[in-house]
């Protein structure tokens, strides 16, 4: 166990706040990373917490924890960890990420995973295995398992809607490969979006954005290795699945739209449910009722799951 405590930074009246990551844990408070910026230069992220109802908000970890392969992380992301906990994402040096559970109540981390750079994490509740998205030579987004404590290539290619594809990014190959982000899990089945027309067009040359593909939500069976695209996004978006598995939230941040859309995975129907700019990172609450988002990197939403 690591323990770690610290206490919070005091700013300037010109200091740029920016919010990530939030988690909605299972003690009722909702977890993010916190980075102010100066105008003198970069800042560091921390760990908040803040009660739904906006009555209290406080610093949890002001500094990222010292791990044997990881003296001088540096935090980058949040996801849900096992047990209810909250999961931390520690960014090593420039090719390395160090996955810890965080106990509120204990002050204490424990170790989940050492693999190379990754950019999110949907475990499995409960367990420590899940799914993790790593960027490749091939281009920004490729979905990996995450096992025995190590990030793994997917061993086969995935077919949905009559096309086949690479869906780890691969280093080699780019030909197979299309860009998959955003993994949202529950049990066996894998959420995440992907964009069918990046196939055998990446790495994407300078002139093509990444807003200017088609995404789709698609779900995949991990035990019968089936999948399906369930419906067409509108944009670039981050998922979050609901406790139930019967719906899933696409917070969407692509340049010319914004907003968060509730899906029905039976049926694919779509329902706008939050308006804004940009929206990120959604995370349910515990019974699934609501939901809390970042708007712009500057504030929390709290919504109600519709």
């Amino acid at each position: 166990m690591i323990l770690l405590g610290g206490c919070g930074r005091v700013t300037g009246l010109l200091d740029s706040v920016s919010l990530f990551h939030p988690v909605w844990a299972a003690d009722g408070w909702v977890y993010y990373l916190r980075e102010v910026t100066s105008t003198s230069g970069s800042g560091v992220a921390e760990v908040w917490r803040q009660r739904p109802d906006g009555s209290a908000e406080e610093p949890v970890l002001t500094r990222a924890p010292e791990v044997s392969t990881c003296e001088a992380g540096l935090f980058s992301f949040l996801f849900a960890g096992p047990g209810g906990d909250l999961g931390v994402g520690l960014e090593c040096g420039w090719d390395e990420t160090e996955l810890l559970s965080y106990s509120p109540a204990d002050k204490t981390f424990e170790p989940l995973a050492s693999t190379r750079f990754l950019v999110d994490a949907a475990l499995v509740h409960g367990a420590d295995r899940g799914f993790v998205e790593a960027p490749r030579e091939c281009g920004p987004g490729g979905i990996q398992l995450l096992a025995d404590g190590k990030a793994y290539e997917f061993g086969s290619p995935v077919t949905v809607g009559g096309t086949t594809f690479n869906l780890s990014g691969g280093d080699t190959d780019c030909e197979s490969t299309v860009l998959a982000r955003s993994p949202a899990a529950l049990g066996d089945r894998l959420f995440f979006i992907t964009a069918p027309d990046s196939l055998g067009r990446l790495p994407l040359p300078p002139e093509v954005s990444p807003d200017d593909l088609t995404w789709h939500l698609t779900e995949w069976d991990v035990g019968s290795a089936t999948a399906r695209f369930v419906t067409e996004l509108p944009g670039i978006a981050d998922l979050a699945v609901s406790p139930d598995g019967r719906s899933v939230i696409a917070a969407v941040s692509s340049d010319h739209v914004g907003g968060v859309w509730s899906v029905d995975v039976g049926t694919g129907k779509k329902t706008r449910i939050a308006d804004g700019a940009r929206a990120h990172d959604p995370s349910f609450s515990p019974d699934g009722k609501r939901f809390v988002y970042v708007e712009g990197f500057k504030r929390l939403r709290f919504a109600k799951a519709r």
